[in-house]
């Protein structure tokens, strides 16, 4: 008998310990709710106030510049306004033209350096790599001025180019690199190492596996990271002021003056002239449907390609 008195007290001890296990833990969960439930209202309130400005802003955008938009708005080029005719300040062509022309040749000079030296950085570690990888997270934190006024130091001056869309094209390009090349690795790192181990283990060379292997697979991330430089080097005024010149025809040509929409308003702004004043209004609405078409394209992109990996 008293040895299984003697049994049944451990027993009793672990139903006890159990006990004492799920009301701790019991209290933990509730203060991990409790601080989660906390956390969230937090995060409600910071999105409600950053959204706030946001739309007061987009609203102001469009009550102020959906009435300077027409079809004369896109297509004629600007023009000066007079005593006779205050009102004629023509379109915005020219800094339509001439921003996509920038963005273009800026795409051409840093998309294909970027993405290389990103593959570079995502597959290997040597010393070189790593001060890759330092300048260009630097570079991604830099002003924006910054690359206008080394494009103008480089291009404009040392060598004598003068002021073109050339010049501006290489200050945008400077300035989407470190985006290409972060967007690029984390794209590439992200991929399994299986797949890399699979084509080496039948016998294809390492380069011929980040080629035809890692880079088909990463390239929704690359294509997004593009993206998403372009659109930030459509808006930047900055690089352009210091480089382009500016101009009131259409043009393109990549040794001449040219303008663009972030030169537009910021010339126009400073007009003596209301009718130039208000015009800056609808030449920002088109700058931010542009820039949030590219954003929205590279999403859309981004989801849909994960959506088919999955």
């Amino acid at each position: 008998m008293s040895d299984m008195i003697e049994l049944s007290e451990p027993v009793e001890d672990g139903h006890l310990v159990r006990d004492e296990i799920r009301r701790i833990s019991k209290g933990v969960h509730a203060r991990r709710v409790a601080t989660s439930r906390v956390m969230m209202m937090l995060c409600g309130v910071a999105l409600l106030v950053a959204a706030v400005p946001l739309v007061f802003l987009i609203a102001e955008l469009v009550k102020n510049g959906l009435p300077e938009i027409n079809k004369a708005f896109f297509t004629a080029e600007p023009q000066t306004p007079t005593l006779i005719a205050p009102n004629a300040t023509g379109g915005i062509s020219n800094a339509i033209i001439g921003s996509i022309a920038l963005n273009l040749y800026a795409s051409v000079l840093a998309v294909p350096l970027g993405v290389l030296v990103g593959i570079h950085l995502a597959e290997t570690d040597s010393k070189l790599a790593s001060s890759l990888r330092v300048i260009a997270q630097t570079m991604a934190g830099a002003p924006s001025i910054l690359m206008g006024l080394f494009a103008f130091s480089f291009i404009v001056h040392d060598l004598n180019i003068g002021f073109s869309a050339l010049a501006g094209s290489f200050a945008l390009a400077v300035l989407m690199l470190p985006v290409i090349i972060i967007t690029t690795e984390i794209a590439v790192r992200n991929v399994p190492n299986s797949l890399r181990e699979a084509g080496l283990a039948l016998g294809a060379k390492s380069h011929k596996v980040s080629l035809r292997i890692v880079l088909p697979t990463a390239l929704s991330g690359i294509v997004t990271g593009v993206i998403l430089a372009v659109s930030r080097a459509v808006g930047e005024t900055a690089p352009v002021l210091l480089t382009i010149a500016g101009g009131y025809i259409n043009q393109w040509r990549l040794l001449d003056p040219v303008s663009a929409l972030p030169l537009s308003i910021f010339a126009n702004s400073k007009s003596q002239w209301p009718s130039q004043r208000a015009q800056v209004w609808g030449t920002a609405l088109v700058l931010v449907a542009f820039i949030f078409l590219l954003s929205l394209t590279a999403r859309i992109w981004a989801s849909r390609k994960q959506q088919i990996r999955n």
